[in-house]
């Protein structure tokens, strides 16, 4: 090797550790966030990230804290920038049971001190330090709320006055279309003035659009869904760390669901209300273009909407789509064609409440249905369908119809136990080891609770009810 062939390798190496070692020591940076607690006698404080669909799993949390405390928080780079959780536990008084408090705030490159009362957490109670982005946003969510307001009258008075050839209704339409514009360009302005912090990716979410208010309403609802995505920027994965981005995206969904006058045209609507969002995104980043297809994942599963599951499949399976549930999707699309009312359903093995295994033969039923619903015990929807089965079921001429097998798919039996204690059911409640990873669960194409799963005295699928009331109407042949 010649010399200066060498020289040159050699530079290269050492280079190279360098960029290493400071790529390495980037990674471990942290942002510190200090809490100073006053006004009550104690609390416990968490500390979560939002990642986009929902609160994530909290970074540390903190207990016993009193009044006159400082604690810090440590948060990676890599959580960074976003927006934040904070929840206190407090107690007013030292007697008093713990009660829970919340503020929302967003960091970046500052290490920001929060003067916090629990009991009061909005105005002048709530003392920041070294922190520009929520100053910023605070600012800018004021003066958004001022020109709302102003814009809202107007709206009112178009919507509601019924002379629309009339000189008022004509300025009032004239006055508000002025406005709308000022107030998007004065939010382009905020965007370019703050935008090395990061709320600035979130003031675009209240742009608003334009309306034709001689149309009729169903006419502006399609209209405001078709220009829904006109501003938003495809490729802003900064956006998706936020509550705005979920509202943003509730807000298109919501436009759908106010068409419905029926489940099935809701679920109907929902689905192509998620074709559309995610074929609007498709080509841009594939994280956002991931984001969104878990988040109309999530929807869709919570409420069984078959119709989107399917429609997401396609999404799913782009190259890419970086969506976390790329294998849920797949499996519960697998579920969707496999078991279908008319084939057998699989026998199962559980545990009962002394940890014993028990085989439910669900092809041998000594009435005319079997039942069987999964459930997880600290689900909310799952306690409502629950609470509602029961109640139906404590009347003789519904309970004569079929048995009941429940199947908890909590985490852990700690979970499960409890609760199966104080339910006190009045049919077979067993839990799945393993939960949502059971052999149980994977067999059923579960993936979430609850579902449940009616049966005949042979073992064949009937139906795959959503309520009680559905069930009711399928047993009695409604």
């Amino acid at each position: 090797m010649k010399r200066n062939e060498k020289l040159n390798w050699i530079l290269t190496a050492v280079l190279a550790v360098f960029v290493l070692t400071a790529n390495l020591a980037g990674a471990t940076e942290i942002r510190k966030l200090t809490i100073k607690l006053r006004g009550v006698y104690e609390s416990k404080i968490t500390l979560s990230p939002f990642n986009g669909v929902r609160v994530a799993k909290a970074l540390s949390e903190i207990s016993g804290v009193t009044s006159g405390d400082a604690v810090d928080f440590d948060i990676p780079v890599s959580n960074l920038p976003g927006e934040f959780l904070i929840r206190f536990d407090y107690k007013a008084k030292e007697t008093d049971s713990p009660y829970p408090s919340e503020l929302q705030l967003y960091i970046n490159n500052e290490n920001i001190t929060v003067d916090a009362h629990p009991m009061y957490m909005n105005g002048d109670s709530l003392r920041l330090t070294n922190d520009r982005e929520n100053r910023a946003w605070f600012a800018f969510q004021k003066k958004s709320m001022e020109e709302r307001q102003q814009m809202g009258l107007l709206q009112q008075l178009l919507a509601q006055y019924n002379q629309r050839e009339s000189t008022v209704w004509h300025e009032a339409e004239t006055a508000l279309e002025k406005r709308r514009v000022i107030y998007n360009k004065w939010i382009d302005q905020q965007i370019i003035a703050d935008r090395d912090l990061y709320v600035s990716h979130l003031y675009g979410f209240q742009r608003l659009n334009a309306v034709n208010w001689k149309a009729s309403p169903q006419e502006q609802m399609n209209a405001q869904a078709n220009a829904w995505f006109n501003t938003f920027d495809v490729n802003d994965t900064l956006a998706l760390r936020s509550r705005q981005m979920n509202e943003f995206i509730g807000g298109f969904v919501g436009l759908y669901g106010q068409q419905a006058t029926t489940e099935a045209l809701r679920d109907s609507l929902f689905a192509e209300a998620g074709r559309r969002a995610c074929t609007k995104v498709s080509k841009g980043d594939p994280k956002v273009y991931g984001w969104m297809v878990d988040y109309f994942y999530n929807g869709f599963e919570t409420y069984n909407i078959t119709k989107g599951l399917e429609m997401l499949e396609k999404f799913s399976a782009d190259p890419r789509c970086h969506t976390s549930r790329k294998a849920e999707i797949a499996r519960r699309t697998e579920g969707i064609k496999k078991l279908v009312p008319g084939v057998v359903v699989p026998r199962l093995t559980l545990h009962n409440f002394d940890d014993f295994e028990v085989a439910v033969d669900t092809h041998t039923c000594d009435k005319g249905f079997r039942l069987i619903v999964f459930y997880d015990s600290e689900c909310g929807h799952c306690h409502d369908l629950l609470t509602a089965l029961q109640k139906w079921y404590a009347i003789p001429e519904n309970s004569v119809w079929l048995d009941v097998v429940s199947i908890a798919t909590d985490r852990t039996r700690e979970g499960w136990e409890p609760f199966h204690t104080g339910k006190a059911f009045p049919w077979t409640d067993l839990y799945a080891p393993e939960g949502l990873n059971s052999k149980a669960a994977a067999d059923y194409y579960v993936l979430s609770a609850p579902y449940m799963y009616l049966v005949d005295n042979k073992g064949i699928l009937v139906s795959i009810p959503n309520t009680v009331e559905e069930l009711d109407n399928m047993i009695k042949g409604k």
